[in-house]
């Protein structure tokens, strides 16, 4: 399975576009049309003088059905809201600082069928999103999932410009008492690049398109262990020190701090046990921790910048509340990732969390018209 989601900041729109289930035709099919035009032909649109309606056709996975009911030859249509959270900690001897995107809650509507899919949502303008008091983040974010069953790779970039200091208290007491706007840094901005392979030791009976509230679902209990590895950099920057000239006191160690790079190359693995409550409900959770060779180089404002190489580690980990029956599906997926922390030394910190909120149906569908004339439709 081949996706691929967009967040593109200046119209408040995520698109998601899912291209096909096998992914090394998409790939092999990505590296040929960059010098090979698709040519037409009386039965229709060809690649090489292959079929695209071939090429495009969505496989069935191969599962075990009395673990697994899979519906990919059903319409999902579903709503959608979800938010990702971002935390960035700067460490002092008694205190951190707390720096976050002002990021919101989004609402939309989506639709998968076959090989492709997309969702459309908008920022909502309430929930704890207020411009006038945390000041304007730009966002942007693409991820690339490419899957056949047992194995899963996945690849990430996410930018954020312009954070607020979200414990403002260290500053004074009373802050948001007296002040209208929480402390904003608009020179500040964060970069993180992630890639995950992973392998499943047991696809047949449990499946992770279930636990994202997807095209399956879970029938029995059922559980595997996991096994990965990953390579992930981190830039955080800002134009000026990232601590306040208020703080000092409380932050000597770290008072000249401008930035952190960070690169880490590791192994991670952990378990995922999916479970089956009554005939429709289910809860999936899942742990992988790793270690990893990490390598951080910290930039000051008064003195040459440093490089430290050791010992890392990072974790991901998940839980999914879903209900899932032949006409309807939906529930609460929830994560959260660790990158790229170090076991000492450690100046600077990020945590991510995300939460989707899903509630669709699945629908019997015959393609007609010009929808039933594009490759792979049918």
């Amino acid at each position: 399975m081949l996706s691929c989601n967009l967040l593109i900041p200046k119209a408040g729109i995520k698109q998601r576009a899912t291209f096909c289930q096998n992914w090394s035709v998409w790939t092999g099919l990505l590296l040929i049309s960059l010098a090979n035009p698709v040519t037409v032909y009386g039965q229709g649109l060809r690649l090489l003088g292959i079929p695209l309606d071939t090429l495009l056709k969505t496989k069935i996975p191969r599962v075990n059905p009395a673990y697994i009911t899979t519906y990919y030859g059903r319409l999902h249509l579903y709503l959608i809201s979800d938010r990702q959270d971002y935390a960035l900690r700067l460490r002092g001897s008694d205190h951190f600082i707390l720096y976050k995107p002002n990021l919101a809650w989004t609402l939309g509507m989506g639709f998968d069928y076959k090989w492709a899919g997309t969702e459309l949502t908008i920022k909502l303008p309430f929930l704890g999103y207020n411009t006038a008091q945390k000041g304007k983040t730009k966002p942007f974010g693409i991820s690339l999932n490419i899957n056949n069953r047992r194995l899963w790779i996945a690849g990430q970039y996410q930018f954020y410009r312009g954070f607020y200091m979200a414990n403002p208290h260290l500053l004074e007491p009373d802050w948001l008492a007296n002040h209208s706007m929480y402390p904003y840094r608009n020179d500040l901005k964060s970069q993180t690049l992630t890639s995950h392979v992973q392998y499943l030791f047991n696809p047949l009976q449990i499946s992770i398109p279930a636990s994202l509230l997807q095209r399956e679902g879970q029938r029995q209990a059922a559980g595997s262990w996991v096994i990965g590895s990953f390579l992930t950099y981190q830039r955080i920057h800002a134009d000026s020190a990232l601590v306040p000239l208020a703080l000092l006191t409380d932050f000597q160690n770290t008072s000249s701090l401008q930035g952190v790079s960070s690169w880490a190359l590791g192994v991670d693995g952990g378990y995922m046990q999916t479970v089956v409550l009554g005939k429709y409900y289910f809860i999936n959770m899942s742990l992988r921790p790793g270690l990893s060779i990490l390598v951080t180089q910290t930039k000051f404002t008064n003195q040459s910048p440093q490089t430290h190489l050791g010992l890392g580690w990072q974790g991901l980990a998940s839980l999914t509340l879903g209900y899932s029956t032949d006409r309807y599906y939906g529930g609460i997926y929830a994560s959260a990732a660790w990158l790229n922390r170090a076991f000492r030394n450690e100046f600077l910190r990020t945590d991510t969390d995300y939460i989707r909120l899903v509630a669709g149906k699945r629908l019997r569908y015959r393609p007609k018209g010009m929808i039933k004339k594009l490759p792979g439709m049918q």
